[in-house]
C-alpha cells in the first residue's frame, strides 16, 4: 500500500476544519441559549469595551468548560483545532519525507514545526 501524502493532507484539512466548525457553531448556539458564558452575559461579551479576553482561556481550563457546556470554551476548542489543522499537515508531510528519506525536507519540516510551536507556546509568555 502506497502512502499518498496529498490525499492524506486533504483528508486531515477537511476533518480539522469540520471539527473546528462543529465546536464553533455549538459554542455560538450555547452562548445564545445560556445568554453568555464564562461568567459574562452575552451583552458583556458583545460589548466593544468587553473585559472578556482570550488570554483568560487557558488550555487546562478547556475540558472543564466543555463539561460545563460553556460556549466560550467550545469556541476556544474550535479555534485551537483550527490552529492545529495546518500543523497536522506539516506532520503528515514530515512522515512522508521520512518514508522517502528526503533529508532536506525532513530538516525543513522539523524547523517549521519548531518555529510554529515556539511562536505559539513560548513567545506569548515572554
Amino acid at each position: 500500500m502506497k502512502f499518498d501524502r496529498d490525499l492524506t493532507i486533504s483528508y486531515a484539512l477537511r476533518i480539522g476544519v469540520s471539527i473546528s466548525m462543529f465546536f464553533i457553531i455549538v459554542g455560538v448556539i450555547l452562548l445564545f441559549v445560556k445568554n453568555g458564558g464564562s461568567g459574562y452575559t452575552l451583552a458583556q461579551i458583545a460589548s466593544y469595551h468587553s473585559q472578556m479576553n482570550s488570554k483568560f482561556i487557558y488550555l487546562g481550563l478547556i475540558p472543564k468548560g466543555l463539561l460545563d457546556l460553556d460556549g466560550i470554551f467550545f469556541i476556544a476548542t474550535g479555534l485551537w483545532v483550527l490552529v492545529f489543522t495546518p500543523i497536522t499537515s506539516v506532520v503528515i508531510a514530515l512522515v512522508s519525507f521520512y518514508l522517502t528519506r528526503n533529508k532536506l525536507y525532513i530538516a525543513l519540516s522539523i524547523i517549521v514545526l519548531f518555529n510554529l510551536f515556539f511562536a505559539m507556546l513560548v513567545i506569548p509568555h515572554i
